[in-house]
């Protein structure tokens, strides 16, 4: 069983990144289109469990559903729970603002 953390920011497959991974940008579909030139970006992403037993993401991670992630000089640098509002579909670029 392996849990993880679902972001939107590079390219969108199922990718499995560890801290100090580079965002892979190498697909056809990407968020944003292509990589922007930003040293440093911070968005949300979701706390997922491939747990057999549990019936939905939230039964592991009842207190904590969401992280912030941290992306500077395109490497995931830091993970951390975040407790801020996110928008109805999720994923929020938080910073820089505008970046999509």
């Amino acid at each position: 069983m392996e849990s993880g953390i679902g972001f939107r920011y590079g390219v969108i497959a199922n990718k499995r990144y560890s801290l100090g991974d580079e965002v892979a940008w190498d697909g056809s579909n990407s968020r944003p289109a292509s990589r922007p030139d930003v040293k440093v970006v911070k968005t949300i992403g979701y706390f997922n469990c491939d747990n057999m037993n549990c019936s939905s993401w939230q039964d592991c991670y009842p207190l904590v559903q969401l992280a912030l992630i941290t992306i500077a000089e395109n490497r995931i640098s830091e993970v951390v729970p975040y407790d801020g509002e996110a928008s109805d579909d999720g994923f929020d670029i938080i910073e820089p603002q505008g970046l999509f």
